[in-house]
């Protein structure tokens, strides 16, 4: 499927007037609006491919995988913090001041994905569900998680390494609004006026709770950005 250029975000690398009709993201985990389809980011982020056919059979060499996963299609959606592998090569999707971009990372830091959780529910049988930012569900044995936390998940087994809680003295970086991209501490929680202040250096912003994303306690614990 394709789209108008004019109707895609602004942050994907296309010349309007070279490109008339992009490839439009395939439905799934992330927005239409805050995703990167693998083609433009192998063809036009990266630059490790040229044309859409070059794009094709990189994809059907086996050798791309996004969280783990071998991904075929040109138009599955790359969203907030999932891992871009290609033929061991690793990159991180991260929010930067004019929208998305791929972080060069290492095989290490490649392995875990950062999973905000949106709300909790209770199954059947009884099990906590996690309903993360992504659209994905994690099932947990204790109820000690809470909304706004951030789970560190182990792309290879599926297994939560750690939890970084959204508790002030920790680390976020905004993913949305003016203050996109910037990285700093949580000084204050607002949960009536859903707002949170953020100190960066010696400067204090406020943001919506919404567009507060935990990335670690004392530092992250992932390659995020300056």
């Amino acid at each position: 499927m394709v789209t108008k250029r004019n109707m895609a975000p602004r942050f994907w690398p296309i010349s309007v007037k070279e490109n008339k009709y992009v490839v439009s993201p395939t439905p799934g985990p992330h927005n239409k609006t805050e995703c990167i389809p693998l083609l433009i980011a192998l063809r036009d982020f990266l630059k490790i491919a040229g044309t859409m056919k070059e794009v094709k059979e990189l994809l059907n060499s086996g050798i791309v995988k996004v969280n783990g996963i071998n991904r075929k299609d040109l138009g599955f959606p790359l969203g907030l913090m999932d891992i871009l592998e290609i033929d061991g090569d690793y990159y991180r999707i991260v929010p930067s001041k004019y929208g998305l971009k791929l972080l060069t990372t290492d095989e290490k830091d490649g392995e875990i994905k950062l999973a905000k959780i949106r709300n909790k529910t209770h199954v059947k049988s009884k099990r906590l569900q996690l309903n993360l930012h992504d659209g994905t569900n994690i099932f947990v044995d204790k109820d000690d998680f809470k909304t706004s936390d951030v789970v560190m998940i182990n792309i290879k087994n599926g297994s939560i390494l750690n939890t970084l809680k959204f508790d002030k003295g920790n680390v976020a970086v905004v993913t949305d609004g003016n203050n996109r991209g910037l990285i700093g501490k949580i000084e204050t929680i607002d949960k009536k006026l859903k707002t949170v202040s953020l100190i960066n250096g010696e400067r204090s912003v406020l943001v919506p709770l919404r567009y507060v994303f935990v990335v670690g306690h004392h530092k992250p614990e992932i390659k995020i950005g300056e």
